[in-house]
């Protein structure tokens, strides 16, 4: 395309508003005058000092006239240009010029949105793509509606939401990245570099991140041993009475007592940190076809879908809170919230029904389903 024939406008060719300095540099300019009261600056010359079109000068004076009223002759007498008034002028035109906020005309959906952040406690993001997927609200005027309206939503007070209610708009992350350091002699055999393909691309069902997510460092205390499917973002959650190897040995085996002929089914492999809890990682693969696979030093990216769902159990169990205030039961509701939480990465499915999808067999369904609960209670 050449540039004669180009009807495209340029990015620096772009129009833009006049901002209340630009304001302030046109009154200056059209103030100095010479001794017979002529202006020194016609507005062509503020355009090309402003690097906007001549015309830009002349609707601002002409659209800009701000008057006063003469009571004692009732006549009304134009007031010269004023920087300040002008862009005050802007300001309330500029707000009056703004088109109505979507879930302000749609009081339902935005109900629904807030009941999904407050109760359901659902991110703005997995509400709209799960609006999409299932064709909601249509019969209700149903609109087009994206992920940064119902930020600006809550930030602005147009649906009734606190930032406590939401987990994602409080935090700044802080990630210091850390060169890979090379693993102890005796995990380099088993180091996440050595990590088939078809775990990596998430291809197959049963390969597991596993990590541990403590209450409070200070003294003994219960922990939870959290195990995620790749593929599915399947989650299982586990109370243990230590952070000790051989309390995440125990509850492995509890976990293949249960399972039965039917584990290795299910769990192909693991991969984990090099946290103290899994030194005794032969004893936790010992008697099974599943592979162990563990991340560098200090980089638990590595396992980034484990580290992103103990992000949100958190919202459950902050920092610092005792995992012996929460009962098996409450471990198991967060377990089950988080089975049934769409996600993006899923096409807006819920865990579960993807887990649904990898087997036709009825009875490891069965076991899948009932894992949390009864290994927990045991």
């Amino acid at each position: 395309m050449s540039d004669t024939n180009n009807t495209l406008k340029k990015k620096e060719n772009q129009y833009h508003h006049l901002t209340e300095q630009d304001r302030a540099t046109i009154q200056t300019l059209i103030e100095q005058k010479d001794k017979n009261g002529k202006r020194l600056f016609n507005n062509s010359y503020i355009a090309n000092y402003l690097g906007v079109h001549r015309s830009t000068i002349s609707r601002e004076l002409k659209n800009r006239k701000s008057y006063r009223f003469l009571i004692r002759s009732g006549r009304t007498i134009e007031k010269p240009y004023n920087a300040i008034d002008a862009h005050n002028n802007y300001l309330f035109k500029r707000g009056l010029s703004k088109g109505e906020y979507k879930l302000r005309k749609h009081s339902k959906m935005a109900k629904y949105i807030e009941d999904k952040i407050k109760i359901d406690k659902w991110a703005p993001d997995v509400i709209v793509g799960y609006m999409k997927t299932h064709n909601m609200f249509k019969n209700d005027g149903f609109c087009s509606i994206s992920t940064p309206t119902v930020y600006n939503a809550i930030r602005y007070g147009i649906i009734h939401v606190k930032l406590e209610d939401t987990r994602r708009m409080k935090y700044k992350p802080e990630y210091e990245h850390k060169d890979k350091n090379s693993l102890p002699a005796s995990k380099i055999p088993y180091s996440i570099e050595n990590r088939p393909e078809e775990i990596n691309n998430r291809s197959t069902f049963g390969h597991f991140e596993i990590d541990t997510v403590v209450g409070t460092k200070r003294g003994k205390h219960e922990c939870l041993l959290t195990m995620t499917e790749r593929k599915t973002k399947f989650e299982i959650i586990f109370k243990i009475s230590a952070k000790t190897s051989e309390e995440v040995v125990n509850k492995i085996n509890q976990i293949k007592i249960f399972m039965n002929r039917h584990y290795n089914k299910v769990f192909k492999s693991f991969s984990t940190d090099n946290g103290s809890e899994f030194s005794d990682f032969l004893n936790i693969i010992k008697d099974t076809k599943a592979k162990i696979y563990f991340c560098h030093p200090y980089c638990s990216g590595e396992k980034g879908t484990n580290e992103k769902q103990n992000s949100m159990i958190r919202y459950f169990i902050p920092k610092g809170t005792l995992i012996e205030n929460y009962s098996f039961e409450d471990i198991n509701n967060i377990a089950t919230w988080m089975n049934n939480y769409p996600r993006k990465s899923l096409d807006y499915k819920t865990p579960l029904e993807a887990v649904l999808e990898e087997f036709n067999d009825k009875s490891i369904i069965n076991k899948i389903y009932k894992l949390q609960e009864t290994v927990n209670s045991i």
